[in-house]
């Protein structure tokens, strides 16, 4: 859409039920929150899918450490995660009056993320409190 004003992205179904609503709005970028401190134009305002990778790319590598520290860690960046989800879903309903069925799978797939890597962990710390009995 930034590219091509005449865009029409699949998933907007209509007026109030729009992705490139909640994608073009100062929440797309930043969280509404990086624009605010550093400046719109700054670098560091990029598309809440930028971070959104990295986020997943570093519970990926994560995922893969069978060591209880990583599970821990994966864990707490699932809660933050969820907790952005809601901040998000807020804005996305009360503020901006929308649905965006790509940002509702996210916060599933976030909810969904957390509850695994809750049982990861907990299989990690009883494992481990096995062994050392």
């Amino acid at each position: 859409m930034e590219h091509d004003p005449n865009y029409v992205a699949m998933c907007d179904i209509g007026e109030h039920m729009s992705c490139s609503k909640a994608f073009n709005s100062k929440y797309g970028k930043g969280f509404g929150i990086v624009g605010e401190i550093f400046g719109n134009d700054s670098v560091m305002n990029q598309p809440n899918s930028v971070p959104g990778m990295v986020f997943y790319a570093i519970c990926f590598l994560l995922s893969l450490n069978r060591a209880a520290t990583s599970a821990k860690t994966l864990f707490i960046f699932s809660m933050v995660s969820n907790l952005m989800s809601l901040y998000l879903a807020y804005i996305l309903y009360f503020i901006l009056h929308d649905f965006c069925i790509v940002c509702v799978s996210t916060y599933g797939v976030n909810f969904v993320l957390l509850v695994l890597s809750y049982i990861r962990y907990n299989q990690i710390k009883i494992a481990t409190r096995t062994k050392k009995e």
